[in-house]
């Protein structure tokens, strides 16, 4: 047996998946446990369960593989030269090149588990064929509705983004909160009606919160069209999660590359918490001419799964440079002067089919939220530092000293989630809930979710809000796994109510029906949502948040991704309770995936990329 892999495990430094996988490798390639091809195909397993699709072999170079607090760092593998790593791995028959069928696929100097190699390959190439301008049926229709939706000089992203999205059969627009991204929507959509009515487009989204949230915006901003618009009737009534749309069940998906989606267009929000292997099962669903247009914000957070799919095919903070075609095309159609800084030619392939939506309308430019996030997205920690010192109006910054809840904040906690508790009816109480919500960065520790869930429900009982039982009238809930047969996923939010018939329900909302109830008894795992992660929060939007962010030991959680996730979740009021190494920490350490997706779309090696 492996004493270093097993050792590792033993004190919860690697998952015994890792361990397993490493010593299945050694063992297929007829190694001992602790040769360099076990280490490394068990850090391969344990990277990717950190969200990295691959392991870039540069990144180890004369570095130990692992760190522990257990182990002698003379006993821990250390990475060979590259030429020598490089050999060492293709002497195994379970390391294979591009286009063979291993365990591990060498490309490079990435190394990837086989599937995820797959996924990225495939979902380059699909990309990529979606990448050649497209000839509009109605060219001179195209510009008169552009002069419609935009009559004067406001708004030039997004009339920008507009026809960024009608020229590519690919397209993705990026914008943080407040950008416009669902009014840019909305004239895309009434764009493509224009000039083929009969384009039969689905809406999506990474989650049921998101999916509700795209509609309740689009169906908000269908107001300004007039009522007998011939647009208005044919824009799409329901949008649906990925998993939805692609009929995931027990046994797989309903729709794949043998048997694809009817669809001619797809729009997917909140495209970046879809990790790689979601991303590439969309895709692989699609008709080639399909057309995909993808929503989201490439500064927040990746997804929990491996990948970081958004940010890696917007050149991970590169500026998007458009190509003399590009340049000439957009200047033509919206009669506005691109910039030359803007146009270089033989440029990324993909940046043609990029925007970006910079200019906020929720956040005034001099607003405390708006300026802390723009702050934190450029790494300026002194900058975040002084603006919570200073601010007065939307930003509180609570300071801990403890890295303890203390009394106070709990309280503050308190006052908040009453409403939700002695609401007397469950539209009232989702209101009160959506309102306010505690994000944290971890999930164990003092300022973990589980430890703040028991405080709050422990403090609820003591005043005698709710029952002794662990399930209990009011009770916000979060979903943790998929139950495909009650249409439940990772991340639905919902409340257990007694019900008229007095039997306890878990209700959800739901765009299309309203108020959803369903027997606590049939409800997948699931836990309180008084406390959900940072992570769990995304695709929502609060009135308040009361960001929590644990301190020194647990600082490997804190990136500046999750930070501004975390700030830009909440609309009109903003609390951090939080140390002042834990914000520097946060914005001094952009969140670095390895993956190869970039590179085979195009991008810079990762190496030269900003970091």
């Amino acid at each position: 047996m492996s004493q270093i892999l097993e050792t590792l495990a033993r004190r919860g430094e690697i998952s015994s998946l890792s361990r397993y996988f490493g010593e299945f490798i050694a063992d297929q390639s007829d190694q001992s446990m602790d040769s360099l091809l076990a280490c490394t195909a068990a850090l391969v397993s344990e990277s990717s369960q950190q969200g990295n699709v691959c392991i870039d072999l540069n990144h180890y170079q004369s570095m130990p593989l692992f760190t522990s607090q257990w182990v002698e760092m003379d006993a821990l593998p250390v990475a060979p030269s590259l030429g020598h790593w490089r050999s060492e791995l293709l002497l195994s028959p379970a390391v294979g090149l591009p286009g063979e069928i291993s365990p591990l696929i060498l490309e490079h100097d990435r190394l990837y588990l086989y599937r995820y190699w797959h996924y990225e390959s495939q979902l380059a190439e699909s990309i990529s064929g979606r990448l050649e301008t497209v000839d509009l049926p109605h060219p001179q229709k195209f510009k008169s509705m552009l002069r419609n939706l935009y009559p004067d000089d406001s708004y030039q992203q997004q009339k920008l983004a507009v026809a960024v999205a009608l020229r590519r059969r690919f397209a993705l627009i990026s914008g943080g909160p407040g950008t416009g991204k669902t009014t840019t929507v909305i004239n895309i959509l009434r764009v493509l009606i224009g000039q083929q009515p009969d384009l039969r487009i689905v809406l999506a989204a990474a989650t049921g919160k998101a999916a509700s949230r795209l509609m309740e915006s689009i169906r908000q901003r269908m107001d300004t069209i007039e009522p007998g618009d011939q647009q208005r009737a044919l824009l799409p009534k329901r949008a649906l999660t990925i998993h939805r749309l692609l009929g995931y069940g027990q046994s797989g998906v309903k729709f794949d590359n043998q048997h694809l989606l009817p669809v001619d267009c797809i729009i997917v929000d909140e495209a970046s918490m879809v990790d790689l292997t979601l991303m590439y099962q969309l895709l692989d669903a699609l008709p080639p001419q399909a057309r995909v247009i993808l929503l989201g914000d490439r500064d927040q957070l990746a997804s929990v799964a491996a990948g970081s799919v958004l940010a890696d095919m917007t050149g991970r903070g590169l500026p998007i440079i458009y190509s003399r075609d590009q340049s000439d095309w957009l200047n033509n159609v919206l009669q506005i002067e691109n910039g030359d800084s803007n146009i270089m030619a033989g440029n990324y392939p993909v940046a043609d089919s990029i925007a970006f939506l910079s200019e906020s309308y929720r956040f005034d430019a001099t607003g405390e939220i708006g300026r802390l996030a723009d702050q934190v997205n450029i790494g300026n920690s002194k900058a975040v530092l002084d603006l919570a010192t200073q601010a007065k109006q939307s930003v509180f910054w609570l300071k801990n000293h403890s890295e303890q809840l203390e009394s106070p904040i709990l309280q503050q906690i308190l006052d908040r989630y009453q409403s939700v508790i002695e609401a007397t009816s469950i539209e009232r109480a989702f209101e009160a809930f959506e309102s306010f919500r505690v994000l944290c960065a971890v999930r164990n520790g003092a300022l973990g979710i589980f430890e703040i869930n028991r405080r709050i429900e422990q403090a609820m009982r003591t005043r005698g809000w709710i029952a002794s039982d662990e399930q209990y009238h009011g009770r916000t809930i979060l979903i943790h796994s998929n139950d495909y047969e009650f249409d439940l996923f990772n991340g639905d939010v919902g409340l257990l109510w007694r019900a008229s018939d007095d039997r306890l329900y878990a209700c959800f909302r739901d765009i299309e029906q309203g108020i959803r109830q369903i027997t606590i008894n049939n409800l997948p795992d699931h836990g309180p949502a008084w406390a959900m992660t940072v992570h769990k929060s995304q695709g929502s939007e609060f009135d308040s948040v009361l960001l929590i962010l644990p301190g020194h030991h647990q600082r490997r959680a804190l990136s500046r991704e999750l930070l501004y996730t975390g700030i830009t979740r909440a609309r009109n009021e903003l609390s951090i309770y939080a140390n002042e190494y834990a914000l520097e920490y946060a914005c001094q350490n952009p969140e670095q995936r390895h993956s190869g997706l970039a590179k085979k779309l195009g991008w810079p090696a990762s190496e030269s990329l900003p970091k």
